[in-house]
């Protein structure tokens, strides 16, 4: 029944898109057919879409993967610390208050045109959700099974080991799922405005200015496609790391 239930969405989707062909609300310079789009995708995925793909989820995992490897223990550490947290209060809340895109001439300065400056901002704005959601973590941590833990002589590290990271894996793993998702979209408009030789943002751009209008959707739909993926296989793993919890 899931597997069937699965398919009602897009199945609904192309029945719209269709009505909005056959009856012509649409002009077809904004909407084209869903036989020019298919062509379109199959002929991108058959020639150079593969490496356009790979540049764009590289980018957006290397970034991520930084983010999370950096903020997820600094944000245990100014969890169980709230004097250092207070110290650091208002660092915390001006950087994750700038719009990463706001940021880009300053990326540019700092590492150039390359792949340096995407992944950088593509880091800046996954680690302050992940360190955010880390620190919330932490703070909902159970009091009464640290004070249990303290009772039968638990170190510091146990306690954090054991009881803390337990409580807080699961708001972790939303600031993470939250950042992964942005970080794909990031890395998209980068290589829009900041330019790339390969690359799906790039790609779209480059169909938008040329007025290649199937080729543009196939893209957006590549991308689209991404980005469920990533959710896919992310909810894979989350769900075999925190399985004393039930989401889904």
């Amino acid at each position: 029944m899931r597997k069937i239930l699965f398919f009602i969405g897009p199945i609904i989707l192309l029945i719209i898109w269709w009505f909005l062909d056959v009856f012509e609300v649409i002009d077809r310079l904004y909407l084209p057919s869903l036989s020019e789009v298919s062509m379109s995708f199959m002929a991108i995925i058959s020639s150079d879409g593969y490496l356009h793909i790979w540049a764009t989820t590289y980018r957006a995992i290397l970034g991520f993967v930084i983010a999370g490897v950096a903020a997820i223990p600094m944000g245990v550490l100014l969890g169980i610390n709230k004097k250092i947290y207070q110290a650091s209060e208002f660092i915390i809340d001006f950087f994750r208050s700038l719009p990463a895109p706001a940021l880009f001439p300053l990326f540019l300065l700092f590492f150039g045109i390359g792949d340096n400056a995407k992944i950088a901002v593509v880091v800046f704005l996954a680690f302050w959700i992940i360190l955010i959601n880390t620190i919330y973590g932490v703070w909902n941590s159970s009091k009464l099974r640290q004070q249990v833990g303290l009772v039968f002589r638990a170190s510091r590290f146990q306690i954090i080991k054991e009881i803390i990271l337990p409580d807080a894996l699961p708001q972790i793993f939303v600031g993470l799922r939250i950042a992964l998702s942005l970080s794909l979209i990031m890395i998209v408009v980068t290589e829009m405005f900041i330019g790339t030789r390969i690359g799906l943002g790039q790609r779209i751009f480059d169909s938008y200015a040329s007025y290649r209008i199937p080729e543009l959707y196939s893209f957006i739909l590549i991308v689209g496609l991404l980005g469920y993926i990533f959710n896919k296989v992310f909810i894979f793993f989350e769900r075999r790391i925190i399985h004393w919890t039930e989401k889904y």
